[in-house]
């Protein structure tokens, strides 16, 4: 009886060694990033460029797959349909909540139980409201949209693609300042652009980076930031909340891995990627965009994302019930 324990013990520890042998050694092949997103979009840009830097932190490759489709449904289906065994990981932004709240996955779905956050990497508040300089309603300052719309109420339309964040602004705008504008579905970020510039809407949404050309030319007035405080960046542009358009949803990136993933695998992960944040690649496809880095693991990561999921919610309430 004896011996038999003894053995007993000495294969436990046998199976605990060869665990923690194989933990040490992750990862032992190439990692694939699945991203909801088409290629040369601010999501691939920026995934592509923090891989860089974990390839060299982990020593094997970290390469990126795009699938795009399905508002992030696609994606993030694969990702549920592979194993947890952490050699496939989710980068995404603020659209992952809207997989939830307006109920894109299956009913009950919450991404807070069928993920396990590395980290939140990055983000910012860098979405301005632009007019046209040529515009023929007389707008050239958010209060000018806000007096257009009180008065001729439906009259203006505001670019969005349907059922996303944009729309989601479109609608805590006019419940904050209680006007109604005309959101039209013009497409992705540069179907938007374009249909903006040739005169199919009045009001466009987009990240600075997007009208700084046009910003430069005098074609697009940036009639102010959404958020509550000025980004350092472009400082002389107002923020919507020093406006009457108190908004605090702010855009991020971030890694996960199939709910089930070995905790040991996610922190190693999560702490190359903490290393990842500083390093140039993902700084300077950051600064693209004026977004900066803001790194958050695990719990932190959940509970910034939570906060800002409490913020839309209101929101896809009112879109869902149209």
């Amino acid at each position: 009886m004896k011996h038999s324990k003894i053995l007993a013990l000495l294969l436990v520890a046998m199976m605990v060694f060869g665990c923690a042998s194989a933990l040490a050694d992750y990862p032992e092949k190439a990692i694939e990033v699945l991203i909801p997103a088409s290629p040369g979009g601010d999501t691939d840009t920026t995934v592509r460029a923090i891989a860089q830097s974990l390839t060299e932190i982990l020593g094997q490759p970290v390469v990126v797959t795009n699938m795009p489709g399905g508002a992030g449904t696609v994606a993030m289906n694969e990702l549920l349909n592979r194993d947890a065994d952490g050699y496939t990981v989710f980068y995404h932004h603020v659209d992952t909540l809207l997989l939830k709240l307006l109920g894109r996955m299956d009913e009950g779905w919450d991404w807070a139980d069928a993920l396990d956050l590395a980290a939140v990497t990055g983000g910012g508040n860098t979405y301005c409201l632009f007019v046209r300089k040529d515009n023929d309603k007389g707008l050239n300052t958010f209060e000018d949209i806000v007096n257009y719309a009180k008065e001729h109420p439906g009259e203006l339309s505001y670019a969005v693609e349907m059922g996303g964040t944009l729309h989601m602004h479109a609608i805590a705008m006019m419940q904050a300042l209680g006007i109604e504008v005309d959101c039209i579905d013009l497409g992705a970020a540069s179907d938007r652009t374009v249909a903006f510039l040739g005169g199919q809407c009045d009001i466009l949404e987009g990240l600075y980076s997007q009208g700084k050309e046009y910003i430069e030319t005098g074609d697009f007035i940036p009639v102010c930031v959404l958020g509550n405080e000025r980004n350092e960046n472009f400082a002389d542009i107002p923020c919507s909340g020093e406006l009457g358009f108190s908004f605090a949803a702010e855009w991020f990136y971030y890694f996960g891995f199939k709910k089930g993933t070995d905790p040991e695998i996610v922190k190693t992960f999560t702490a190359a990627v903490e290393q990842a944040v500083t390093m140039e690649p993902y700084s300077n496809a950051l600064g693209l965009y004026n977004f900066h880095a803001n790194f958050q693991p695990g719990e932190a990561g959940v509970a910034f994302m939570k906060g800002i999921e409490d913020v839309y919610a209101p929101m896809a309430e009112v879109l869902m019930s149209e």
